[in-house]
């Protein structure tokens, strides 16, 4: 069925919206409008983003400490704690004591001055190189030896502090010291004495400061010097006989050479030796104020000669001289008797002087020439010579020696050695003979001849 409208409701007029319906309206729009302009912003953004560079490495990380500072400051302060503890007492002695046990300690010179039997004065310089700027304190060395168990020192230095700085001399002057061990102090001696180079060991436990970082590394090393070589190369330089002796009973003085081979220098005051030719002991001689540079020095002394000894053990001393007397040179071998320093006797060199010989060589021609000056010039003076003159000291000699055969028999036997060894290495007697009959030596020898026996003549004739 048809609906039928009332004509009334069809042409009705519309009615004005209500005040709600007005409000959902505007808020539809609204929220259209804001979805618009959110989108709208979106893609602002997307597009500032696209528009910005990428951040770079170094950008990262500091956004990532920036993010995470306080982490890592904690993890920091936690790593130090432990790592400094080990750097300052670890790490750091450790290259101390490096830097230490690479040290050479080269001796390039010292003292070693006899005081008493109880104290020496002693003193070291050497070198250290360090790559850092560096300062030690005083402390203590000891000197020891290392081939003895257990250890024991037989002095101990006192060191002063030094700043070291590269390439630095590392002295030690001179000081008095107490011999803490007498028998390891005369091992080592007699090792100085001995040997061509010598070991010296060395302990202390010196405070070093790098700075403001201190440490305290242990010093034991072994370093060398040169020995004494037992004084190779001993002379006698001047022989004067003197007749009659003096007061106190000596009959020879002169001077003698002593080479110190060392690079220390040695005050051993006064060194009394006995003299022996081989096994003979003919007398006896005392070396005074022994100060020994480095290399060669030249000292006093005076002794006696035994000389009915050397007479009644002529052939012995003759036959001890063989060897010497073919280089025309004569070999007195001594050894130590006693050694004494400003009234005190040092024990600890005398006892390495006592077991040791010692060889000192003299020219012939040197102490025949000596001799006779000694004669001559102790005549002169004549003083308490039973005479006066030449001829009383002369008289002395004749009665020791009872009559001129002496010298006969040196140059027999002198010339008789000369003879055998000719044979003895092959060569021709006569060709020997030849040898022997040189004639500057043969005038030589013949002139002392007949000084001699001159003097002898006029002597027993009261001239």
């Amino acid at each position: 069925m048809a609906a039928t409208f009332s004509p009334g409701e069809s042409q009705r007029e519309p009615h004005a919206p209500t005040d709600a319906a007005a409000s959902g309206a505007r808020g539809d729009a609204d929220h259209v409008q804001a979805g618009s302009r959110s989108s709208a912003s979106s893609d602002d953004h997307v597009a500032e983003k696209a528009a910005l560079s990428p951040l770079s490495k170094r950008e990262k990380v500091r956004r990532h400490c920036h993010r995470f500072w306080l982490w890592y400051l904690i993890a920091t302060i936690v790593l130090l704690a432990i790592l400094l503890p080990i750097l300052f007492k670890v790490i750091v002695p450790a290259i101390v004591q490096a830097i230490i046990n690479s040290q050479a300690l080269p001796i390039h010179g010292g003292l070693l001055d006899v005081v008493t039997s109880d104290l020496v004065k002693m003193g070291v310089d050497t070198t250290l190189h360090v790559p850092l700027p560096a300062r030690t304190t005083n402390f203590s060395m000891s000197l020891f030896r290392r081939d003895t168990s257990p250890y024991s020192p037989y002095v101990t230095l006192n060191v002063a502090g030094q700043r070291i700085n590269g390439d630095t001399n590392f002295d030690i002057p001179g000081q008095l010291l107490t011999v803490e061990n007498h028998t390891e102090f005369v091992h080592w001696l007699g090792e100085v004495f001995d040997q061509e180079e010598v070991d010296i060991s060395l302990r202390g436990v010196p405070t070093v400061y790098l700075g403001a970082l201190r440490s305290e590394p242990t010093l034991d090393k072994t370093t060398k010097m040169p020995g004494l070589r037992k004084f190779a190369g001993l002379s006698i330089q001047k022989l004067q006989l003197m007749l009659p002796p003096d007061k106190d009973g000596n009959n020879i003085k002169g001077t003698v050479n002593i080479p110190n081979w060392s690079l220390v220098v040695l005050n051993f005051g006064n060194i009394t030796f006995n003299m022996f030719s081989g096994a003979v002991q003919i007398g006896h001689l005392t070396v005074y104020n022994n100060l020994l540079n480095p290399g060669n020095n030249s000292l006093s002394f005076d002794g006696n000669l035994d000389l009915a000894a050397v007479v009644k053990n002529l052939r012995a001393v003759l036959d001890s001289q063989s060897e010497a007397l073919s280089r025309g040179q004569i070999n007195l071998n001594v050894t130590g008797i006693s050694v004494v320093k400003n009234g005190n006797q040092i024990s600890y060199i005398a006892e390495v002087l006592r077991t040791r010989y010692m060889t000192a060589t003299m020219s012939v021609i040197s102490l025949v020439g000596d001799v006779f000056a000694g004669i001559m010039d102790g005549g002169t003076a004549g003083a308490g010579v039973p005479g006066g003159g030449t001829a009383g000291i002369v008289n002395i000699l004749g009665d020791v020696l009872g009559n001129n055969t002496f010298i006969d028999h040196v140059l027999q036997h002198f010339n008789a050695t000369r003879l055998l060894k000719g044979s003895s290495t092959g060569g021709s007697p006569l060709l020997s003979m030849r040898a022997a009959a040189n004639p500057k030596e043969a005038l030589m020898w013949k002139m002392v001849q007949m000084g001699l026996r001159r003097r002898l003549n006029l002597a027993r004739s009261g001239n």
